[in-house]
């Protein structure tokens, strides 16, 4: 056998290196942004998630007190209600009904404006639907008749409220964009 074949061990050049590294870098620019839309679609759709169970526990609520909903205080840290409303935070009237802190918390919101931390909540009750009853002469009665509670908005999430489209639970029940 040749001695200078043996001596010799073929490795990478460096130019055959920085071409790998060059290839990576460019497959993983190509996928990022697929990857950071995969990533929102998932926030979204675990937002919806939490809305569907703030929806059901007001269902469940309102189904023991006489088909009426909670009060609920839209703005924690800005109250619109004054003490003698009576008025919760979305926790403290639905916590018995399934709610627990990780519900009111969407992953989108944590990781931009973060209004949990600052309203303890990343999602909004709407204070038109506070203390109404689902049916009858209320407010919220009233308008079912002339508009399906399906139309009605309970609550929404902070996080995109700004966009063209946000998650919604709907008096129904059911949770979907409002736009």
């Amino acid at each position: 056998m040749n001695p200078r074949l043996m001596q010799r061990q073929r490795g990478f050049t460096l130019l055959e290196l920085l071409l790998a590294v060059a290839i990576i870098a460019l497959l993983a620019g190509l996928l990022s942004p697929a990857l950071q839309t995969a990533k929102q679609k998932t926030y979204s759709l675990m937002c919806a998630s939490n809305l569907r169970q703030i929806g059901l526990s007001a269902m469940l609520y309102a189904g023991e007190h006489n088909l009426t909903l909670p009060t609920i205080e839209p703005w924690p840290g800005d109250p619109v209600y004054d003490a003698s409303a009576g008025a919760q935070t979305i926790l403290g009237a639905l916590a018995a009904y399934g709610v627990t802190e990780r519900v009111l918390q969407c992953p989108a919101d944590l990781k931009g404006p973060d209004y949990y931390a600052k309203e303890g909540s990343s999602y909004q009750w709407v204070p038109m639907a506070s203390g109404q009853k689902l049916t009858g002469s209320s407010n919220l009665g009233a308008m079912a008749g002339q508009a399906a509670l399906a139309k009605i908005f309970l609550a929404f999430d902070y996080t995109t409220v700004h966009a063209l489209t946000y998650n919604v639970i709907f008096a129904d029940g059911h949770v979907g964009p409002a736009n």
